[in-house]
């Protein structure tokens, strides 16, 4: 796995602001290629950065809606994507922004502070079809092992698994504890 030389270096000070960005091409690649996404598929890129998924998600033909927050990256992505009309920058708090009421899939790093937020969010819309997500380690083995009455309704209308742990070193900064591809299919 290769660090990605265009994401960012944070300066120390910045570590505790939460933000890691995932930096492994293989692992981006993999996390694109277990999502099945392709042309004319909705997805979203919540926590889109400077768009180290955002981009190779463009390249499968598939609409993205890159989710972001930050106005400094929200300028960066639309310059990056000025001429790519799949792409639609927006600038919202993922906790916040409206979901889509078509079929959509989600490929996305997201920020582990807002994981569970978020996945609350996800697993209530009948509009989700799949989610590959990269979230903290114990969070994702927290998701697919716990019996709360929550978990279980998720397991119902979703079959969640953990597909791999991703260690830290694959993110710039490194966070201080690994992550995992949390995958999310809808039950047919």
């Amino acid at each position: 796995m290769h660090a990605n030389p265009s994401v960012p270096m944070l300066d120390p000070a910045s570590r505790s602001s939460g933000v890691h960005f995932l930096s492994a091409h293989a692992v981006i690649r993999q996390l694109i290629r277990s999502s099945g996404v392709g042309p004319g598929d909705l997805v979203i890129d919540f926590g889109a950065g400077p768009g180290t998924i955002t981009a190779p998600l463009a390249a499968t033909g598939s609409r993205i809606l890159a989710i972001e927050r930050d106005a400094a990256f929200v300028r960066k992505l639309n310059r990056r994507f000025a001429d790519r009309p799949l792409v639609k920058v927006v600038h919202a708090d993922l906790r916040t922004v409206p979901l889509p009421s078509k079929d959509f899939f989600v490929v996305a790093s997201i920020p582990f502070a807002v994981s569970t937020v978020l996945l609350r969010r996800l697993l209530s819309r009948r509009s989700l079809v799949g989610a590959d997500l990269v979230v903290e380690w114990g969070f994702a083995r927290r998701v697919v092992a716990a019996r709360t009455a929550e978990t279980a309704k998720w397991a119902r209308k979703y079959e969640l698994r953990v597909a791999r742990r991703i260690p830290a070193s694959c993110f710039r900064p490194a966070p201080r504890v690994d992550a995992a591809h949390l995958v999310i299919r809808k039950r047919r």
